[in-house]
């Protein structure tokens, strides 16, 4: 190698370290004094007044290396926000050109009640020379996020079904009467939009009892603490013979919050604002009230014979009297003749 390729060398070495040793000092001067921060706001969304509002999250590198703010620790750095607020990251300081990757996630606790944001976003710092520090946010899926926002939700966990009382319609039927008639009843939600059982319609749930005998409306969950009011009835189809019960039993269903779930107490009231434990109905039969039962195909056959029976009766009646009469007046005048000739 010969003396000038030498020292063309250790001119490049020398601008190289002169470009280096400027490269830094300008970033590092941009980086002093226009630290990065990076601002997360999170929306907490409940109707309960005593839910635990504060949730926690994680900013952890994609490389190792890459500047971190104060406190952090081994899994990154760690930090929580209440309720609608926001927190802002950083100082970050850097002293060198590069991307600095990082990804930022809410930490999912799990707690009963609770919808967790579980988005996680990544947030890449370019740093150069030229424009100093630029922040670009991507979310999971690459694309561009606007901001690094997370929504939760709080609601306790549903009522308990299977804890619900379904006090059972009783129905009894008083008197004879020659078949058995089909009865319905109905659960009736003072307010259309309250929870009912499946197979209602509009507020409203009907079941059918056949005479004597017993029957449910089924059961129902709350997703919302109040109270809310029903009513059953028995649906007056006018069956001949029949006076049908007037009575109308309450239900006041009272929902609370219990440990991050909805709690049911139920009170189940008659007319006269008593408890009661069944839904008894009584429906009297009396078949001189309208007559006879209709729609028998016996009874009504049974009638046609009696009727027949009885007018055939009377016709054999008549003719035995015609008959009769016509018999004694032949004697009679059989009688008269014997005694002329004598």
């Amino acid at each position: 190698m010969n003396r000038k390729t030498k020292k063309k060398r250790l001119l490049y070495a020398v601008v190289m370290l002169i470009m280096a040793l400027t490269a830094v000092t300008s970033v590092s001067a941009y980086a002093a004094d226009n630290p990065l921060t990076i601002t997360v706001q999170q929306v907490f969304d409940t109707s309960s007044a005593t839910a635990d509002g504060t949730f926690t999250y994680r900013l952890r590198p994609l490389e190792a290396g890459s500047p971190m703010p104060i406190g952090s620790t081994a899994e990154g750095y760690t930090f929580t926000i209440t309720g609608a607020g926001s927190a802002k990251i950083g100082p970050l300081s850097y002293s060198q050109q590069g991307v600095f990757r990082y990804e930022l996630f809410q930490i999912l606790e799990g707690k009963p009640g609770y919808t967790y944001d579980n988005r996680v976003y990544v947030a890449e710092a370019y740093v150069d020379t030229v424009s100093g520090v630029e922040l670009i946010v991507l979310n999971a899926d690459g694309t561009k996020a606007e901001a690094i926002a997370f929504k939760n939700i709080y609601g306790a966990l549903p009522s308990d079904p299977a804890l619900m009382v379904d006090p059972p319609v009783k129905k009894t039927v008083s008197g004879s009467p020659n078949r058995s008639s089909v009865f319905t009843f109905k659960l009736a939600a003072r307010d259309a939009s309250n929870p009912m059982p499946e197979g209602s319609v509009n507020g409203v749930k009907t079941i059918q009892i056949t005479g004597s005998g017993e029957g449910g409306f089924g059961t129902w969950s709350y997703d919302k603490p109040g109270v809310y009011y029903y009513a059953v009835s028995e649906v007056n189809a006018g069956e001949a013979g029949y006076t049908y019960d007037t009575a109308v039993y309450a239900f006041t269903d009272t929902v609370t919050e219990k440990d991050d779930r909805l709690i049911l107490s139920r009170a189940v009231t008659n007319g006269l604002n008593k408890p009661v434990t069944a839904l008894a109905f009584i429906n009297k039969y009396s078949e001189g009230k309208d007559g006879p039962k209709t729609g028998d195909d016996t009874n009504k056959t049974f009638y046609i014979i009696l009727f027949a029976a009885s007018s055939v009766l009377g016709i054999c009646a008549a003719v035995y009297l015609i008959t009769s009469g016509r018999r004694k007046r032949s004697n009679k005048r059989h009688s008269c003749s014997s005694t002329g000739s004598s």
